[in-house]
């Protein structure tokens, strides 16, 4: 093999497929052209969706060899379906997101506004807190429901998923 110089996304690419081992990397569409070129260099190797890292793919990044190949056989599993469940971690105490927690925990619940007023935050990104960090980060979940004031958000039963 010649010297290759890689981008840095094929070299990204290449170490996903190489770290997902033997059982293949389901590939992106958006990705797939950099896949191709990896496949013409020979540093790649599968069909569709699904790749696998050849040794000079892994000798590329400095990896140790691996010898089982990518049979048809194998069944295609999704990426998504093999990722763990992020780690969860309350608040710190005193931080805007520990105001939110315990303004959710009230039984009464509370609305956007009254946590855009607390907080400072814009409802956007309330809104955003409540779908995204609450439960990405602190693997909380929040319920709403209409009432008369505008929608009611409260901690989901327990809090922690």
């Amino acid at each position: 093999m010649t010297d290759l110089t890689l981008s840095s996304a094929q070299r990204i690419l290449l170490q996903r497929v190489a770290a997902a081992g033997s059982d293949g990397f389901e590939i992106a569409p958006r990705a797939r052209t950099s896949a191709a070129i990896l496949v013409g260099h020979g540093l790649l190797e599968g069909a569709d969706a699904l790749y696998r890292a050849t040794p000079a793919g892994r000798q590329a990044l400095g990896l140790a060899e691996e010898a089982e190949p990518l049979t048809a056989a194998e069944p295609e599993v999704p990426a998504a379906d093999q990722q763990e469940p992020p780690t969860s971690r309350p608040p710190r105490e005193g931080t805007k997101a520990a105001q939110v927690v315990e303004m959710l925990s009230q039984p009464d619940g509370v609305t956007v506004s009254r946590i855009s007023e607390a907080t400072g935050w814009l409802p956007h990104s309330v809104r955003g807190f409540l779908a995204g960090a609450l439960k990405k980060t602190h693997g909380m979940a929040a319920v709403s429901e209409a009432a008369e004031g505008g929608r009611v958000y409260r901690l989901a039963s327990g809090g922690a998923q």
